[in-house]
């Protein structure tokens, strides 16, 4: 089974609030399951950063329901492609605060791809793994609600 990848950034739309980000990450997570989608979601307060990664035909339902979502606004494309192996296997929809300056760096980075192993560490899809690995290297370190 081929494997895609696709990573965004949106705008939160005003007035979001713990129980929404629990609402939106519980839907989320259990669409994400159903559609054999993995991958991680970072909130600095007011902007998303989000990468998904699975069948093209679930990639593609989630993308879809990303662009419908009426919890967020300004999706922008980061990258989107075909994926050697998963990155996160085991989160349907792992989650963390983030601080507005990683968020920035990360999205003003260049996204070649998926390739973590591409020779610049600078590219987005680095940077993105770097903030998950805590500078520990383990990709799935236990995840920190957004909300409650």
């Amino acid at each position: 089974m081929a494997l895609h990848a696709f990573a965004y950034v949106s705008t939160a739309r005003g007035g979001l609030d713990v129980p929404d980000l629990d609402a939106l990450l519980a839907d989320a997570t259990t669409f994400n399951r159903m559609a054999g989608v993995t991958g991680v979601l970072m909130f600095d307060g007011t902007r998303f950063l989000q990468y998904i990664e699975g069948p093209r035909d679930g990639v593609a339902s989630v993308h879809a329901r990303i662009l419908n979502a009426r919890r967020h606004g300004s999706v922008s494309e980061l990258a989107a492609g075909a994926l050697q192996s998963r990155w996160f296997p085991r989160w349907t929809m792992a989650n963390r605060m983030i601080d507005a300056a990683t968020l920035d760096r990360i999205v003003a980075a260049p996204w070649p791809g998926f390739d973590a192993a591409l020779p610049s560490s600078s590219h987005g899809f680095a940077l993105l793994l770097e903030a998950w690995t805590g500078g520990y290297g383990e990709l799935e370190p236990a995840a920190v609600s957004l909300g409650s």
